[in-house]
C-alpha cells in the first residue's frame, strides 16, 4: 500500500533535519561537555539523528492512507517540522539547552501521534483467551477425569492443541521465511556453480602460469649467473684498460723526455765542443791574459750548463715515468689474470680464493707515488747537497761547509775581477808597440 501524502511530506522533512543536524553541530561531543555547562543536555549529535532516524523507520512501517482524524495535524507538522529546520537547528549548537528539548518534543509529538494509529495487535488477546480456554478445558478435565476413565490422555490433547494453535499462529511466518530462504538457497546454489566454474576455469590457468613462472625463473637465474660472470671479467678488463692506458701514457711521454735528453746532449756537446775549441785557440796565443781565459771558462760553463741542466731534469723524469708504467702495466696484468686465476682457486679451495683476492687487492692497493722521490731538487747542486754523502762529509770533517763556502766566495770574487778586467781591456785602445817588440802579437777578445 503506498503511504499517505502527509506522512510522505513528514519523511522528507525529518531527512532534510538529519542533513542539517549533520552540518550545523561540528562536534560529536556531548553538548554540556562540549559547552561546558551543567544545564545542557548530555546528548550527542548521534543521539538526536538517531531520535528522527527512528521516526523515520517507524514512518515506513505505516503503510496506509487512512489517518482518520489525524490527517490535519500530520499535515501541520509539515509547517512546524520546516520551522524546525529554518529557526531552531541554526542556534542549537550555541543553546543546546533550550535547541535540543524543542526538537525532541517534536518528535515526541509525532510519535505520539503515529503510535495512535498503529492497528491494535489482538495476539494478546488471543492468549488470554487461550489460556481462559485453558482453564475451562482443565476444569472440565478434573470433573471428567472420574466419570470416565480415557480422559487420562485428556492433558496431551490440551498440549496437542496448544502446540498446534501456536504453529497455526506461526505457521504464515513459517512458510514465507522457508520460501524466501528456499529462494535464496537457489540464488546461492547458482551462483556457487558459477563460481565453481570460474575458480576451475582460474586453476588451469593459475597452473599454466605457474609452469612459465618456474620456466622464466631457470632463465632468469642462468641470465644472473652469467651477467655475474660477466660483471666480474668486465671488472678485471676495465681495471687492465685503465692500467694499460695509464701505462702507455707514461711510456709515450717517457718518449718526449727521451727526445728532450738526446737534443740536450747534442746541444751541450755542440755548445762544450765549440766552447773548447775557443778556449783552446785562445790557450795557443802566447801571452794570453789569465782573466781572458778565465773568462772564456766561465762562458763554456754557463753554455753548457743548461743543456745539462736539462738533460739532469729529463734523467730524472725518464727514470720516474718508467718505473710508474712498469708499475702500472704490472698492475693491468694483475687485473686481466685475475679473474682466470679467481676461477681455478674457486674449483679446489675457498680460503685460496680469498688468498687471491686479498693479494690482488693488495697489489692494486699501493699507491704509484710510493715511486716518486719525495723530494724535489731545482738543479743538480741542490741534489748534490742534500745527498748522503755530502750531508755525512759535512758531518765527519770539521769546517768543511766553512771552506766550501769559503772557496765559493773567493771563486765569485774572481770571477768578477776577472769579468771587469776582460771589460777594460776589450775597451782601452792597444799602446804603439815598440820596435823590438814587433813579434808579441796582441791580445785577441774572444768569447
Amino acid at each position: 500500500m503506498e503511504v499517505h501524502i502527509g506522512l510522505s511530506n513528514v519523511k522528507r522533512e525529518l531527512t532534510n533535519i538529519v542533513e542539517h543536524l549533520e552540518t550545523k553541530i561540528p562536534t560529536a561531543e556531548p553538548f554540556s561537555i562540549a559547552h561546558n555547562n551543567w544545564s545542557f543536555p548530555g546528548l550527542t549529535k548521534a543521539d538526536l539523528i538517531g531520535e528522527v532516524q527512528d521516526l523515520v523507520a517507524l514512518i515506513d512501517k505505516y503503510e496506509t492512507e487512512d489517518l482518520g482524524n489525524s490527517e490535519a495535524t500530520i499535515v501541520d507538522y509539515v509547517r512546524r517540522l520546516q520551522y524546525l529546520q529554518i529557526q531552531t537547528i541554526p542556534n542549537l549548537w550555541s543553546n543546546p539547552g533550550a535547541g535540543v528539548p524543542a526538537l525532541l518534543l517534536t518528535i515526541h509529538g509525532i510519535r505520539r501521534l503515529l503510535s495512535a494509529l498503529q492497528p491494535e495487535d489482538n495476539r494478546a488477546e488471543i492468549l488470554i483467551s487461550l489460556r481462559k480456554a485453558t482453564t475451562q478445558v482443565r476444569a472440565i478435565e478434573a470433573k471428567i477425569n472420574g466419570l470416565q476413565p480415557r480422559t487420562a490422555s485428556l492433558d496431551d490433547i490440551v498440549g496437542r492443541i496448544e502446540q498446534a494453535y501456536d504453529a497455526a499462529d506461526q505457521l504464515p511466518t513459517d512458510l514465507a521465511s522457508l520460501s524466501e530462504a528456499r529462494s535464496q538457497i537457489a540464488d546461492l546454489v547458482h551462483e556457487a556453480e558459477q563460481d565453481q566454474l570460474k575458480l576451475t576455469s582460474l586453476h588451469g590457468e593459475a597452473a599454466e602460469i605457474d609452469k612459465t613462472l618456474k620456466k622464466r625463473l631457470s632463465e632468469a637465474e642462468a641470465v644472473l649467473e652469467r651477467c655475474e660472470t660477466a660483471y666480474s671479467a668486465a671488472t678485471s678488463v676495465g681495471l687492465a684498460a685503465a692500467f694499460s692506458e695509464r701505462s702507455n701514457s707514461l711510456a709515450s711521454s717517457m718518449w718526449v723526455w727521451v727526445f728532450g735528453l738526446v737534443c740536450a746532449l747534442l746541444a751541450g756537446s755542440f755548445f762544450g765542443s765549440t766552447q773548447l775549441h775557443n778556449l783552446s785557440e785562445l790557450l795557443k796565443v802566447p801571452g794570453a791574459s789569465p782573466s781572458i781565459v778565465l773568462l772564456n771558462l766561465l762562458l763554456s760553463l754557463l753554455s753548457v750548463a743548461a743543456p745539462v741542466w736539462f738533460a739532469w731534469l729529463a734523467t730524472k723524469q725518464i727514470g720516474q715515468r718508467f718505473r710508474l708504467a712498469e708499475d702500472y702495466a704490472f698492475k693491468a696484468s694483475i687485473s686481466r689474470a685475475y679473474e682466470g686465476f679467481r676461477r681455478e682457486a674457486a674449483r679446489f679451495d675457498q680460503d685460496m680464493e680469498a688468498r687471491l683476492l686479498g693479494s690482488a687487492l693488495s697489489r692494486l692497493d699501493e699507491l704509484p707515488l710510493r715511486l716518486v722521490e719525495p723530494d724535489t731538487h731545482g738543479s743538480p747542486w741542490h741534489e748534490l747537497a742534500s745527498s748522503d754523502t755530502v750531508k755525512q762529509a759535512l758531518a765527519a770533517i770539521p769546517g768543511f761547509a766553512d771552506q766550501v763556502r769559503e772557496l765559493a766566495s773567493k771563486a765569485i770574487t774572481k770571477t768578477s775581477i776577472a769579468a771587469g778586467a776582460a771589460t777594460t781591456a776589450a775597451i782601452k785602445p792597444a799602446p804603439a808597440p815598440a820596435a823590438n817588440s814587433a813579434e808579441a802579437p796582441a791580445t785577441p777578445a774572444q768569447n
